[in-house]
């Protein structure tokens, strides 16, 4: 019984023509589609020398090229895990993807790299043969999907306050400016007063009689308008 020998986690070989024979396999579900399986769909167009499996990518290094685009043209458009694959070449230029000198994938253990030593984000992300437009269109669908399923936020409708009635108040002739200042000067809480003799009580008089008289003139006056609205609705 003979064993199968493990596919090699490096796809990011140094050799500049490797990546003539290198598969890119996008929009995969790898949360359901693990690496054995897919080495068990691509190893059947040809050697493979590597099989790399990243959150919903992947590669697959092939030994020719011909085996490489043969798969291409087998497995692109598959329907796997709920999810229609897009795959292509890895060295095949596209519109909009950024292309660089080194191939290194974040992600992929290099050979003969010391561990602990970090890589800046430039080394990390400058090399990558990558749809990047492919996976930012995806995930902005996937977001603006997410928000459309949430309910939206009830309109508040302002609540109306009752207005606060005014009461009526009926303007009454003002008094005279001079009742006004000789009433402040009445007898008060101070000690010093001054005495108001008979002429000036007179006048005070005087001029409260012609109030009183005028009101009693517009309340006569009110009144024969009331008694002429009755007859008339009579």
């Amino acid at each position: 019984m003979s064993l199968k020998v493990q596919t090699s986690n490096v796809t990011n070989k140094n050799d500049p023509k490797s990546i003539n024979s290198r598969v890119f396999i996008g929009n995969l579900n790898t949360a359901v589609v693990k690496k054995m399986d897919v080495e068990t769909i691509f190893s059947k167009y040809g050697r493979m020398l590597g099989c790399s499996v990243h959150k919903g990518y992947a590669f697959v290094q092939y030994a020719s090229e011909r085996h490489a685009s043969g798969a291409v043209i087998g497995e692109n458009g598959r329907m796997l895990a709920g999810q229609t694959l897009d795959i292509n070449m890895a060295g095949e230029p596209m519109p909009n993807r950024p292309r660089g000198q080194d191939i290194n994938m974040a992600g992929e253990p290099k050979p003969n790299r010391p561990k602990g030593l970090k890589r800046s984000a430039a080394a990390l992300y400058s090399g990558y043969d990558f749809d990047y437009h492919y996976y930012r269109n995806e995930l902005y669908g996937r977001l603006f999907e997410y928000r459309g399923r949430v309910s939206p936020v009830p309109r508040v409708v302002p609540v109306k306050r009752p207005r606060m009635a005014m009461p009526l108040v009926r303007r009454v002739k003002s008094l005279p400016v001079k009742l006004l200042a000789r009433a402040s000067v009445l007898p008060g809480s101070t000690n010093k007063q001054k005495s108001v003799n008979s002429n000036e009580l007179q006048d005070i008089k005087s001029e409260l009689t012609q109030i009183k008289f005028n009101i009693d003139a517009l309340l006569g006056r009110l009144e024969r308008i009331t008694e002429d609205k009755h007859i008339a609705a009579g």
